[in-house]
């Protein structure tokens, strides 16, 4: 029996229950496909890194217990002293990545014969150790485009996202980011599903895969980054 059949199920479940399917059953892309995708990124978009002086780095300043931008974008290294009485050390002093605002970490949903699909963006980042990952549809922070720069575009599908009617809304909850290298990190993860009238032709670094094909390709490293495999786990709680 399908979940779809199952009493009280909703054609969302049934959707999303497909969705969870393994291999390539009602996908629209082979995984096989989607992998290449990937690798195709990396081909051409190599990254190197190299040292430079913070004082050369344009637009930073240093102070005695912060490293940040002169506009208050993105983000900021705090420094910290801690102290507790149940750990090995009783006390230390470390820096922290401190985002402004809050982000938004979002997946656009669409039902493609009877399956739901996620909309995913090869996403280079620096610090990426394979360069390029399977991200979520939009992964930003709002707060940033307080501060207007002329060259600055929205992340494309963001507007989606922020200006989506509360019954398209699937799942909308702000989380705080786990680790010892964050300070006040809170991400809302959102799951917007559009309608038929949404284009499935996407731009190139777009592709819509089932929730079966994300968690076959998380079963091998540098493949599907954290907030995609967060934004997997939520949609768990949707059936």
């Amino acid at each position: 029996m399908d979940f779809g059949d199952l009493p009280g199920a909703t054609a969302l479940q049934a959707a999303l229950r497909r969705s969870l399917a393994p291999g390539d059953a009602g996908a629209l892309h082979t995984t096989v496909s989607l992998a290449s995708r990937i690798n195709d990124t990396r081909l051409r978009h190599p990254l190197t890194a190299r040292r430079i002086p913070l004082a050369e780095v344009p637009d930073w300043h240093r102070s005695a217990d912060e490293i940040a931008r002169e506009d208050g974008r993105f983000f900021r290294i705090v420094a910290v002293s801690v102290h507790s009485g149940n750990r090995e050390v009783s006390s230390w002093t470390q820096p922290l990545l401190e985002p402004n605002g809050v982000g938004v970490v979002a997946f656009l949903a669409r039902r493609i014969d009877g399956v739901l699909h996620v909309l995913l963006r090869t996403t280079v980042e620096p610090g990426c150790r394979d360069t390029a990952e399977l991200g979520p549809t939009v992964q930003a922070n709002p707060h940033d485009r307080l501060v207007p720069d002329p060259s600055d575009e929205d992340p494309p599908y963001l507007r989606y996202v922020l200006d989506a009617p509360r019954e398209r809304i699937h799942y909308d909850v702000v989380q705080s980011e786990e680790g010892g290298r964050f300070h006040h990190a809170r991400n809302r993860y959102v799951v917007v599903e559009v309608d038929g009238a949404f284009p499935a032709e996407v731009p190139p670094d777009f592709q819509w895969a089932t929730l079966g094909q994300l968690m076959e390709l998380h079963q091998h490293n540098g493949y599907v980054n954290m907030q995609a495999r967060s934004l997997v786990a939520c949609m768990h709680s949707l059936w």
